[in-house]
Formats: structure tokens, sequence, C-alpha cells
């Protein structure tokens, strides 16, 4: 692996486990190089996935006296099944730890990266780890849907959610796969936190253009949509709601994100019949987010 970059060698450091070549916090080296992470690459696989979930199974532990996830990096769509957890160099797991950290430093609220790990497969490939920080009592936009929340509720949760979106974009971040299971709520002593998660492939812009904005909304759209809707529909009401949280006071940007949106929805039908058709067949809900 590369060195520790500049940016990162006050909190991390570069260490290897008997199974992977690691970047981990100072306080949690000793217990990386002692291998305590390391049934990540094993055979253990953590809990079973769900719907709504996301990609993979996570792995809690404790890491250094402190709670822990753990999560193998995985492929979607047509890559998963051809690859799997196979990726081509040691990269992809740095750049997950450089966007958490510009993103802390932006205050947007993502999990501590306590530590990420690449294991040379074969050749040019490798598997890689990662591991992050416990939120507590952790329960993403899908779980909390489930609950069927009240009125009050739902805003309370739109509002955090369109105030973490805006506050991601205007951090120049574009997150590459923005769905209800990488926004995941911590209730923790200080209140209610949300944050963003799962950054593999994300990247950051100096400035987040409308269409860009757009494109990644219509992706959390679409999942709502997929996941949410059919058991929890916001009104018309709640819908605008989110979107004025999340503009602000940039009437320009309301009016084409309310259009483009609309225009966007109108053409789910077949999605929506096929998720459906999917459902009835297993079933439960249809299989990855897609």
């Amino acid at each position: 692996m590369r060195r520790v970059p500049d940016e990162l060698a006050p909190f991390y450091v570069q260490i290897r486990s008997p199974a992977a070549a690691w970047f981990a916090r100072r306080e949690c080296a000793e217990a990386i190089g002692r291998g305590e992470a390391d049934d990540l690459f094993g055979g253990r696989t953590g809990d079973p996935v769900q719907a709504g979930s996301g990609r993979g199974p996570m792995a809690r532990f404790m890491l250094a006296g402190r709670p822990a996830i753990g999560k193998r990096a995985l492929h979607g769509g047509l890559l998963g099944r051809l690859f799997g957890r196979l990726y081509v160099g040691h990269r992809r797991a740095l750049d997950q730890l450089l966007s958490a950290a510009r993103l802390e430093r932006a205050g947007v609220p993502t999990p501590a990266i306590l530590a990420v790990g690449s294991a040379r497969a074969f050749g040019l490939f490798c598997e890689h780890a990662i591991v992050t920080r416990q939120l507590e009592g952790a329960r993403n936009l899908y779980e909390l849907a489930g609950g069927a929340p009240e009125h009050n509720r739902r805003r309370d949760i739109l509002r955090l959610c369109a105030d973490l979106l805006r506050r991601l974009h205007d951090a120049g971040f574009l997150h590459a796969d923005l769905n209800v299971s990488n926004l995941v709520m911590e209730r923790g002593p200080a209140g209610e936190t949300l944050h963003v998660v799962d950054l593999d492939r994300g990247r950051f812009r100096l400035v987040v253009t409308p269409e860009e904005r757009l494109a990644n909304l219509t992706r959390l759209l679409r999942s709502y949509e997929k996941w949410i809707a059919g058991r929890l529909r916001l009104s018309p009401r709640e819908e605008i709601y989110f979107l004025r949280c999340y503009v602000g006071h940039d009437r320009e940007l309301a009016r084409f994100l309310a259009k483009r949106l609309t225009r966007y929805r109108s053409r789910l039908g077949l999605r929506r019949l096929r998720w459906r058709l999917g459902s009835l067949s297993k079933g439960r809900l249809a299989g990855p987010l897609q």
C-alpha cells in the first residue's frame, strides 16, 4: 500500500496484520496489527443481507475496546457478478478514507473510519475491507420507514435528510450510490444525527452543478420508490417540504429540481411494475438496489 497521505498522518498509521495491509487510526493500530479485523478477509460473513440494507453483509465486533462495524468491499450490478470482491490495486480502500476525512473537515456527518485494509488475492487483484465506528441505535431510512412514523416524526426525518444532502453537495461531494440504506440515523446522548455512509466511488467537485445535484437526488428518489413508497407514501406537502429544506432560499434551484424530479418520476412506471412483480414472485421485496 502507499504511505499515509500527509493530511491523514496526524491520525492514521500504516500497519500490517497477518492477513492484510492497513491504514488504521493510531488508537486502533495495535489491535489491527494483532489481526482483530482479519476475519473480514476470511470466512466470517457477518449479518445476513436484508432488503434495503445495501450491498454485502456487515460484521459487528469490538476493536480496541470500541464497537465497530466491518464490511468487505463488493462490486454491484454486472461487475458484482463478474468480479465480486476483487479489485485492481489498493487505491479503492484509501479513497474512502480520504473522502471521509474531507467530509469530516467540512462538517458532514459520516461514521469515523477506524481502518481500511487490502489483502492481495492474486496477480493485480486485491480484496478491500473497511472498519468504521458503530453508530448508536443505528437505523437507515428503510428501517425508519418500517415503523410507520407519525407526521411530525416524518417531517423531522425529512428535514435532517435534506440538510445532510445539502451540506454534502455544498461540500462538493457526489455520492456514487445514494439510496435509503446509505443514510443512517444515530440516536446518541446528544440527540439524533443523520449520517451518510458507503462513500465508495464517490467523488469531489469544485462545485456541484444543479444537474449533478439532480442526478444524485433522482437516485435517492428511485430508491425511495422501490423500497419505501409501497408501504409509506409521502404526501405532496411532505415532498415539497423536503425540497424547500434542501434548496433553502435558492428559488431557481427549487424550480429546476421540482420540474425535473417530477418528470423523472413520471418515467418510473415500468420500473414500478418490475419491482412489484419481483416482490410477488419472491414473496419479499425485490433484489439488490439498482
